[in-house]
């Protein structure tokens, strides 16, 4: 009978037993212990015993301690906003995943954190704007009005806005404005190339003031009673524009016996306005106040004016505080210039535009602050 491997050895290795404990105690048992015994050299060997010492060493040779610099902070503050990571449960970290060896797996996309959306309170809530700063821009002509641009045409470009204003403002009289227009368009002055006459400045400068003013009364211009007593002898109580003439002379606004100018008896209404009458009867509604000492050379001195000596005397206030002043009316109107021409006629347009504020850059008011006021109402 054939045998395999495997029982070929498994007899072997009983036949190896039964030998060795039968020959415990003599010489062959010896002999076979020492075939099987480890080989004594390989005790000796330098590479062994290195290894050996080495890995000794390293289990004895106790860890060393890392020490930090003496300026790192033992403990550090959070900033603001800041949240502290609590240390029993671990933070969210995102892993990769595993990846083929020599393959570089991209870092995942962080995308921003969005900003808050704001509120509809926030939206709805106007920014407060500084005040008495009164912005102006220019006011588009509409395209759709052919009748407005040909009545706005002889308007010089930087009136035009101060006029539009105005004339919405119903500072100008029916019989002041084109009968044609539109009741939307009845507000354009005529002819405001035109100069204009003394009683004309006269009434729209008491109708501009009280209607800046509607709600103040105490700033506001009384108009005289038919009744009264005429100051001026060109000026009777017949006269159209008596209540508005008489009413200057009565605040003390112009020239006339009233305020000590004796030898002032006519008022002249239907002469052309010039530059001087034109700031002299407008400043002391501005400041509302004893206007400044004024002399020649200190009008010089803040205007620059190469003909300061030829203003009246009596203008001379006037004009040193209008210079003083960050929404003058002569800046406004004719810009910056070296010539004042005290006795220049005036523009209709020109005298509008010197009643479109009332003020300084601390106190005041302009057409454009009450149209808006009354839209809002």
């Amino acid at each position: 009978m054939l045998l395999n491997k495997p029982e070929i050895f498994a007899s072997l290795t009983i036949c190896l037993s039964v030998a060795v404990s039968a020959c415990a105690n003599n010489d062959a048992s010896k002999e076979l212990e020492k075939i099987f015994a480890a080989d004594p050299q390989l005790k000796n060997n330098p590479p062994f015993n290195q290894l050996t010492q080495t890995s000794t060493q390293n289990k004895q040779q106790p860890e060393e301690t890392l020490k930090l610099p003496s300026d790192v902070p033992l403990e550090i503050s959070p900033t603001p906003n800041s949240e502290l990571l609590d240390q029993s449960e671990p933070a969210e970290i995102s892993t990769l995943p595993p990846t083929p060896e020599g393959e570089i797996q991209p870092l995942p996309e962080v995308l921003p954190t969005p900003l808050p959306t704001p509120t509809a309170a926030a939206l709805s809530t106007p920014t407060p704007s500084p005040p008495n700063i009164i912005p102006r821009a220019l006011t588009p002509i509409p395209s759709e009005s052919p009748v407005l641009k040909k009545a706005l045409r002889d308007v010089p470009m930087r009136l035009r806005p101060y006029i539009i204003d105005l004339s919405k403002l119903g500072l100008f009289p029916q019989q002041e404005l084109k009968s044609q227009y539109s009741p939307d368009e009845t507000t354009i002055l005529v002819k405001p190339q035109n100069l204009v006459s003394r009683r004309v400045y006269a009434r729209w400068l008491v109708s501009a003031n009280n209607k800046m003013f509607a709600n103040n009364p105490a700033k506001n211009i009384r108009l005289a009673r038919a009744n009264e007593k005429q100051v001026f002898q060109d000026v009777p109580e017949t006269d159209p524009d008596f209540a508005a003439i008489q009413g200057l002379a009565e605040a003390g606004l112009i020239p006339s016996p009233l305020s000590g100018d004796i030898n002032v008896v006519k008022f002249r209404p239907d002469n052309f306005l010039t530059r001087e009458d034109l700031i002299l009867w407008k400043v002391p509604l501005d400041f509302r106040k004893p206007l400044p000492e004024a002399t020649i050379e200190k009008v010089k001195t803040v205007w620059d004016f190469q003909d300061a000596s030829r203003i009246d005397p009596s203008a001379l206030r006037a004009v040193l505080a209008d210079g003083k002043n960050d929404f003058s009316n002569i800046r406004r109107v004719f810009g910056y210039t070296r010539l004042f021409r005290p006795d220049k006629t005036v523009s209709r347009a020109e005298a509008a535009a010197i009643l479109w504020y009332f003020g300084d850059q601390k106190d005041g008011i302009s057409a454009q602050m009450v149209l808006e006021s009354k839209r809002q109402s």
